[in-house]
């Protein structure tokens, strides 16, 4: 992979919990989860409340997937119950019906009000991190595929990508420099500006500011991709551009990469596919020759993962 696609494109160091900002995240969440599910008010455990011996359960998946939320889960219960746990898997592995995931000991009425908690981690991360590879794998894809910022669970949801073998894109504002159409748009109303001079004033910004990492920016159509090429080259900024095609068809996608990479100082531009690609043609925009395809979908349309907790 090229080494500017995956500065701009892959932040999955920062995706653990012995990273400060993500275990917060992780901890917010699973705060959130627990409070929802009132966990300490938990009227069937109490009803059947007695001095049980402890056990152990097993965490067991029923379909062909790829496993994640292994971290997350462990690093939950090891800050928020008594129970102990034992990892049969690793986040990313392929998993078949049957296979155990975990083994957790301890106080089969803590177990079992942490369950749903638990289950919901591992069945929507897993059903990311597999929709991600399926669609990686079925497709044949070439071209490196990112999640969006069309996120639920936000940080977890991009770990769960990652671990189906795609890449996160920016996991929040502060990392790096995305202008967006409604930026550009802002900016021209601001100034009174059309779209190009908009693009060009920004561009003029970008260069003012010294910014040196690779930054993108979004085109809406062939005009305004050549504008940006052409007034990119003309200033001489030094930071790699990534060039954002957004709803180009296939077709408008290869014209536009082709006719800008033909030119004598194509320089450091990239581009990325965004926009109404999904399961049914995505293969058609990994023909394009683009440096990667961002799909929302990975995140907003996967199935969760089936999965369950047996007492033994």
């Amino acid at each position: 992979m090229n080494k500017i696609i995956k500065m701009y494109y892959d932040k999955s160091r920062l995706l653990t919990t012995k990273n400060k900002v993500y275990a917060k995240t992780c901890i917010e969440l699973f705060d959130f989860q627990l409070k929802n599910d009132l966990v300490e008010n938990d009227i069937t455990s109490k009803i059947i409340k007695d001095n049980y011996k402890n056990v152990k359960a097993s965490i067991i998946s029923k379909e062909n997937g790829i496993i994640s939320g292994i971290e997350e889960v462990i690093f939950l219960i090891k800050n928020k119950t008594d129970l102990k746990v034992i990892a049969k898997v690793h986040d990313g592995a392929k998993i078949k019906p049957k296979n155990i995931l975990f083994e957790i000991s301890g106080n089969p009425i803590e177990i079992l009000k942490y369950e749903r908690v638990i289950l919901n981690i591992l069945q929507r991360m897993s059903g990311i991190a597999t929709f991600t590879n399926s669609l990686i794998v079925n497709n044949d894809l070439n071209t490196p595929i990112a999640s969006t910022r069309k996120t639920l669970w936000g940080l977890l949801d991009k770990k769960a990508v990652f671990n189906g073998g795609g890449l996160t894109h920016r996991i929040s504002l502060s990392d790096e420099i995305l202008i967006k159409d409604n930026h550009i748009d802002l900016f021209a109303k601001k100034f009174g500006l059309s779209r190009l001079e908009s693009i060009g004033a920004i561009l003029a910004q970008t260069k003012v500011n010294f910014v040196k990492r690779p930054f993108e920016i979004e085109v809406e159509n062939e005009k305004e991709a050549f504008f940006l090429n052409n007034y990119y080259i003309k200033i001489n900024i030094v930071a790699p551009l990534i060039m954002m095609l957004d709803n180009f068809s296939p077709s408008d996608a290869i014209k536009t990469i082709n006719t800008i990479r033909s030119q004598k100082k194509p320089k450091n531009v990239f581009f990325e596919l965004s926009g109404g690609i999904n399961y049914e043609n995505i293969k058609d925009f990994d023909k394009v020759g683009a440096n990667v395809i961002s799909l929302g979908a990975l995140t907003h349309s996967s199935k969760a993962l089936d999965i369950s907790l047996q007492l033994i």
